[in-house]
């Protein structure tokens, strides 16, 4: 129940109207949001940039993450970060102002990041795993779809047998409430933070349903994926989507784009599977369970930060016993969006591997296909 009402109170917040500081939004030209240090990592900002130099784009003010950490001021330049990349609903409802020109890039709009707390490093810690999920997540489709340079695209499958007694019990649990079995893939990349991919191990669906976590601790990450998987089936099974009607709707959508279908499809029938322990001595840096939240967030900000990526973040809400954040990490990847039918190009440090004419290319004229 927690956990739903902090879900709430993250969509809540994600109106750009609402927020209590909306009147300090500027608009800066598109070349001063792509020129920024903190966008150093990020194809997409570079690509505004390039498509709207002069226009004006509608942007919010973000600090480092540290911040937080230290409880005081940094010397580090903060960032301003557009907000129709952070508001779904903002082209139903732009700025007054806005001429619209964002309209090109619409589709890179993203939720993830936003996230809610008891603590102000609760609701960081829970934003920042969100993003490094996503950008796991996007890299495995890579591996497995785009060619990515220098890696495979076989699967890390996680032998259940391996799992510790309480994952061991609640995979089963699973399975037992799906009357199906599940998949468990590790979607670790470049970050060095565990992620999991969950999803049926069996079944022949247009588009695969799944459940992802990530976490420095491990089987936490993993409990993530294994009950966002169960969430993600029960909401299709009643609640008012279809999943064969979406399923059909992003097959038109990315009927023009067939890698971009194949990874929203994520046939795990046809990619290879390598077969792996769960405490495999991957080489990842971990935390213990009983890590505080200042110390898992230190981390995952050393991880980003070891990969080129600074974190930045906005506080949504006045003290209280609920504190909601919005954070952008810019050069981490939403390549996992062609699963919602978008045939979108690298975002973050993937535009520096898959390019035209590169074993890992992205086909003719660099648009991926």
């Amino acid at each position: 129940m927690a956990s739903a009402l902090f879900e709430s109170a993250e969509h809540y917040h994600l109106d750009w109207r609402r927020d209590p500081r909306a009147a300090e939004a500027e608009f800066r030209p598109g070349r001063d949001i792509a020129g920024q240090a903190t966008a150093r990592r990020s194809a997409l900002l570079r690509r505004l940039g390039g498509i709207m130099p002069d226009s004006p784009v509608l942007t919010r003010a973000y600090r480092p993450v540290e911040e937080a950490l230290t409880g005081r001021a940094s010397d580090a330049a903060g960032h301003r970060h557009p907000v129709f990349l952070r508001d779904g609903g903002y082209r139903n409802w732009p700025h007054p102002d806005d001429d619209r020109s964002f309209q090109p890039l619409w589709h890179y709009t993203s939720s993830a990041g936003y996230a809610a707390g008891a603590t102000l490093h609760e609701a960081l810690v829970h934003a920042v795993n969100e993003l490094i999920e996503r950008d796991a997540w996007s890299y495995q489709l890579a591996r497995s779809y785009f060619g990515l340079p220098g890696e495979g695209p076989e699967l890390r499958v996680v032998d259940h047998d391996s799992l510790p007694a309480e994952l061991r019990e609640l995979t089963g649990t699973i399975e037992e409430v799906r009357r199906a079995p599940v998949l468990i893939v590790s979607i670790a990349c470049d970050t060095g933070v565990p992620a999991y991919v969950v999803c049926d191990a069996e079944s022949r669906e247009d588009v695969r349903l799944i459940g992802s976590g990530a976490s420095p601790v491990r089987t936490y990450a993993l409990q993530r994926a294994l009950l966002e998987y169960l969430q993600v089936r029960t909401m299709f099974e009643h609640g008012p989507v279809d999943a064969d009607t979406e399923a059909g709707q992003i097959a038109t959508a990315l009927a023009r784009y067939p890698r971009h279908l194949a990874a929203a499809r994520f046939d795990i029938h046809r990619l290879p599977h390598e077969m792996r322990e769960f405490d495999a001595d991957d080489g990842l840096p971990l935390l213990p369970a009983a890590a505080s939240p200042e110390e898992l967030l230190r981390h995952l900000v050393e991880r980003l930060r070891e990969v080129g990526v600074d974190v930045h973040y906005r506080v949504l809400t006045p003290p209280g016993a609920v504190t909601v954040v919005d954070v952008v990490a810019p050069g981490l990847e939403m390549f996992d969006k062609a699963r919602a039918g978008y045939p979108v190009l690298p975002t973050g440090r993937l535009g520096e591997r898959l390019r035209p004419g590169t074993s890992g290319g992205t086909g003719r004229g660099g648009a991926p296909k």
